[in-house]
């Protein structure tokens, strides 16, 4: 067997020496900047004799012609245009041979863009009005010029698929060329060639046949009447009118001469209500000829899906789009017979349906953008919205997302033509829809449609939701409960998917504020007797509405204007349902006085004055709602509240401390409008806290994450137990501690206890180590005592079952000579006794378990509420010194908590009020006590010696410059500051402390930032 041939390229080079290896590819290549092409492109005559010059000439101007481009394409075809035009007939019939028409079966980039432009705008001058081909073209003919565009564009022999169609588009596309060019209808037989070799590429190709049809629609309104009459003759000879292009054809030609004779088959109009059931069964795709027999012209396979929809569907738009009261009649016929009974019908295959919803949006979006709103309701029909329905409602749906798109689109039709929310609201939730439409489709259509209710329609809305709710025929009262449910949620989403009112509104009904009517309707079915609901409210429906006004009210509560509608929406409610005794009705009536008073007061005030008196009536709006509920300490909150409105009246001391321990006593609850109310209202109020309220608010931080840390916090806890409900700490306890919840989870929970007041002298946390020895000790002897008393019940419990006693209670057990040996039935209950025995331990343990766990939640999350306010606090009375005294709590909690989240929101507090500081800082603030200060910084720094923590550490080393920075202002206290931190560190070396690295290294950073500053600031003046 012979050696292999070597490769040529190991051959020696002819100097003898060996061949170079390859280099490998490097991944540095250089990159080279595309250069920019020239458009001022040569347009003057082509050269007969193609010469390496023309040729490249040529090869540009051509490559440009088809560049995806359209400032490269349109340049290109000017220079070519211009350049055939002014060469000899050789030249042109040449690149009309071998450039252009073949150019147009090409799908490189946008060639056939590039291509049409060109053959059209020639087209035009050899046998347009300039008529070329007679003066200067003699043997370029039309019917020569055809000829080269079929012979060029004709597949022959056994072309691959993607070629084949490359061959008919770019027929298609230079039979498009002569209807643009205008020219078909200048002579006899034109138009007739072209209409035969679109017939016969539709007849052919059955994909092709739309695309025919299409630019026989386009030609139309150039033929007249006359051609369009025999082409229309034609169309109905060969079954080409039963089509769906037929349609269209039929349509377009109807709206183009409006004395136009049509043929009598398939049919003179096809919009005609004697042939829409024939015309339904077209647009089905079940296309057949008049005898019965498949269509000669050809039938497209059943069921194709598509995501384009045929063109025939715009022209049917169209014609509805234009007309008046007649077209309304035509719309609802037309689209119950063909689009509802025939693309939604229960034969319907889901390809058909798909097809149906694409209709839908399509006809919804023409109608919303040509302004026939009233045209819009007619699609929402039986068929269609039971398929809308059960698509929407499972993922698992096959038109799933069809369906949910269609539901987008009538979201936007209703965002773009906001009148059209009646109507639209109307279908959804009527005869064809569902009440309780959103359940049904799992979505959110009917609730983001009700933020575009208005002033003006409001009433009308109103209506709509309540009418189902409220005359219930069947008297069923399971249906009753769930429709009135469903119409709370739909007063909840009205008031908080309301656009705010208009501030400048003139007219009071314009001003009327589509949020607080929402709140007057749950308000009033939560307390009020309504007699138009038959059957009567329940107990239960009232629950729901109370539950959603109170989630409603902690929703809408942003600004001023919506706390005024609130109190006037508690004010208008007759709380006819509610049973109160003389003492009850006495303390609401004072209440509301008040607040009439304070709502009068905010008027005529202005600035920090009239939010708190807003503030002070919204309080007294939720606490009279409380009232209505029977909260057990309303009535006393309404007298605090009455005297803290007498002190801040009369300007006596003490008014802010009890508008803390209010606040403290709301926000302890479980409930998100508490805590939103309860947070607006104090930053209402900050200016106007005093040292002691600051002190007691705080007071709670120091308390111990326990059950004693709990009883510390609130007091009769014994006596509250069977008020408290404690769902959300059964949920929020399924197997996670609190330090692994997030902070917006714990910021949500709530502590269902009733605050009443605050032992700062027990339970409390002073910060030294003996008192956390202490603790465990007392732990440990509790856990022992308990765990005695348990044996000690055990034994109590077993003893009682089987009779018997321990060992060492011999002398005071009964005599046991009388027992005898016990039946098997005896032994079988006495087993199911120690089963529930111990059943009973087992319990009463994980109880106790679950208790300490709630305790330790729930004295978390109050500290999580009361970080809340002091973060509103630092953010508005940033440069207010009083606001320096709760850097120690805020370090305290950050030490100490078990929380992470905790943490984190006080080490963020700190953060922020340091860069509140920076932006609110001015000159020295003579109300500064700089004693006060550098003690607080000293105490500061003996904090952050105490824990190690990385985290710890930089909430300590912020809060110490920003003690600093309240300093510096005056110069005098640099030394001072300096000094401080030097001790410090000289404490460090001598091993008195022990502190983070960064604590001194961030000081210093701080200090050259500031001696910048001062620079800078003294060559600003000196220049």
């Amino acid at each position: 067997m012979g050696s292999k041939r070597k490769r040529g390229a190991n051959k020696a080079v002819p100097n003898g020496s060996q061949p170079t290896q390859k280099r490998a590819k490097t991944d540095h290549q250089p990159v080279t900047e595309p250069e920019a092409t020239n458009l001022d492109l040569d347009k003057s005559p082509f050269a007969e004799t193609l010469t390496s010059e023309a040729r490249r000439r040529e090869a540009k101007v051509y490559e440009l012609l088809g560049s995806a481009d359209g400032d490269e394409r349109i340049a290109a075809a000017g220079a070519l245009i211009t350049g055939l035009l002014a060469s000899p007939e050789a030249v042109l019939r040449r690149h009309l041979d071998n450039r252009l028409f073949r150019g147009l079966a090409s799908s490189r980039n946008a060639s056939r863009l590039g291509f049409s432009l060109v053959i059209t705008e020639l087209l035009s001058q050899l046998f347009g009005s300039q008529n070329l081909s007679e003066s200067k073209y003699p043997g370029l003919t039309f019917d020569n010029v055809l000829d080269i565009l079929v012979e060029k564009t004709t597949p022959s022999g056994h072309l691959p698929g993607q070629e084949e169609r490359d061959c008919y588009f770019g027929q298609l596309f230079g039979l498009q060329c002569f209807v643009g060019s205008k020219i078909l209808f200048d002579g006899e037989s034109r138009w007739l060639k072209v209409l035969d070799l679109l017939l016969k590429m539709a007849e052919k190709k059955v994909w092709m046949r739309s695309h025919c049809g299409w630019v026989i629609v386009e030609s139309l309104p150039q033929m007249g009447q006359g051609k369009a009459e025999e082409t229309l003759q034609k169309l109905s000879e060969i079954g080409l009118g039963k089509t769906a292009e037929g349609i269209g054809i039929w349509m377009r030609a109807q709206s183009c001469y409006s004395d136009l004779k049509t043929p009598a088959k398939p049919w003179h109009d096809p919009m005609n209500p004697g042939v829409l059931s024939e015309v339904a069964r077209v647009l089905k795709d079940n296309v057949a000829q008049d005898n019965g027999q498949e269509a000669a012209i050809g039938k497209a396979k059943q069921g194709g899906w598509n995501a384009q929809l045929h063109f025939v569907w715009d022209l049917i738009l169209a014609t509805f789009a234009t007309g008046g009261k007649q077209s309304r009649d035509q719309l609802k016929s037309f689209w119950t017979t063909v689009v509802d009974d025939g693309l939604f019908s229960k034969t319907a295959s889901d390809a058909q349906k798909f097809r149906g919803f694409m209709i839908f949006q399509k006809f919804l979006q023409g109608f919303t953008t040509t302004e026939n709103e009233k045209l819009v309701k007619e699609l929402f029909t039986r068929n269609l919205m039971k398929c809308l329905i059960n698509q929407a409602a499972k993922e698992d749906r096959y038109l799933h997302r069809a369906a949910l798109k269609s539901l987008q689109s009538i979201e936007k039709a209703v965002q773009t033509s906001p009148e059209l929310l009646l109507p639209v609201l109307k279908e959804l939730l009527g005869k064809h829809g569902a009440y309780d439409f959103d359940q049904r489709t799992n979505t959110k259509t009917v609730e983001n449609l009700l933020q575009w209710t208005t002033p003006t329609n409001v009433k009308s809305v109103l209506k709509l939701l309540q009418d189902p709710a409220v005359d219930i025929k069947d008297n069923v009262a399971s249906e009753a409960e769930r429709l009135r449910q469903v119409y709370a949620s739909y007063m909840s989403k009205l008031a908080t998917q309301a656009k705010p009112a208009q501030e400048d509104a003139s007219d009071i009904e314009e001003a009327t504020n589509v949020a607080e009517i929402g709140i007057k309707e749950l308000a009033g079915c939560a307390y009020s007797v309504q007699p138009q609901f038959k059957p009567d409210l329940s107990e239960k429906s009232r629950e729901a509405f109370r539950r959603l006004l109170a989630s409603t009210i902690g929703k809408v509560m942003r600004r001023r204007d919506d706390a005024e509608y609130l109190c006037n929406a508690v004010i208008s409610v007759e709380p006819t349902a509610v049973n109160m005794s003389d003492e009850i009705k006495a303390e609401q009536s004072s209440a509301l006085k008040a607040m009439r008073k304070l709502l009068k007061a905010s008027k005529k005030s202005d600035g920090k004055n009239a939010g708190a008196s807003v503030g002070l009536a919204l309080l007294y709006a939720i606490t009279i709602l409380q009232l209505y509920d029977g909260a057990p300490d309303a009535i006393s909150i309404l007298q605090d509240l009455e005297r803290c409105s007498e002190k801040m009246k009369s300007k006596e001391r003490g008014s802010s401390e009890l508008l803390v321990e209010i606040l403290l006593a709301l926000v302890s609850r479980q409930s998100p409008m508490m805590r939103q109310i309860s947070e607006q209202v104090f930053e209402a109020f900050t200016s106007q806290v005093s040292p002691e309220a600051l002190e007691l608010l705080t007071e709670p931080l120091f308390a111990e994450e326990n059950e004693k840390g709990y009883q510390a916090l609130f007091e009769n806890i014994e006596d509250e137990d069977e008020d408290v409900d404690t769902h959300d700490a059964e949920d929020s306890g399924s197997g996670e501690d609190v330090e692994d919840m997030s902070e917006d989870e714990i910021s949500e929970i709530g502590s269902d206890v009733e605050f009443v007041t605050l032992n700062g002298a027990e339970g409390t946390v002073d910060g030294k180590e003996n008192d956390d020895d202490d603790d465990e000790e007392d732990d440990d002897e509790e856990k022992k005592e308990a765990d005695a008393q348990e044996l000690a019940n055990l034994d109590d419990a077993l003893a009682k079952v089987l009779r018997s006693h321990r060992l060492d209670k011999d002398k005071d057990a009964d005599s046991s000579d009388n027992d005898s040996d016990m039946t098997d039935s005896e032994m079988m209950a006495l087993d199911e006794k120690l089963v529930e025995v111990f059943k009973q331990r087992a319990k009463a343990g994980g109880t106790k378990k679950k208790d300490k766990k709630d305790a330790k939640e729930s004295v978390v999350i109050f500290k999580h509420r009361i970080m809340d306010f002091i973060a509103l606090y630092v953010k508005h009375e940033a440069a207010n010194p009083l606001a320096f005294n709760v850097l120690l709590p805020l370090l305290e909690v950050v030490r100490t908590t078990t929380a992470k989240p905790l943490a984190n929101k006080a080490v963020v507090t700190i953060e922020n009020f340091s860069k509140a500081f920076k932006k609110a800082r001015g000159d020295p603030n003579p109300d500064l006590d700089a004693e006060a200060q550098f003690t607080l910084m000293k105490e500061i720094h003996q904090q952050a010696a105490k824990d190690m923590t990385h985290a710890f550490g930089r909430a300590a080393s912020t809060a110490s410059l920003l003690v600093a920075s309240s300093l510096v202002t005056d110069r005098e206290n640099i030394d001072r500051i300096s000094a401080v931190y030097a001790q410090t560190f000289a404490d460090c070396q001598k091993g008195k402390l022990k502190m983070q690295g960064f604590f001194f290294t961030d000081w210093v950073n701080w200090g050259m930032g500031h001696a910048a500053n001062v620079q800078q600031a003294a060559a600003a003046a000196a220049s």
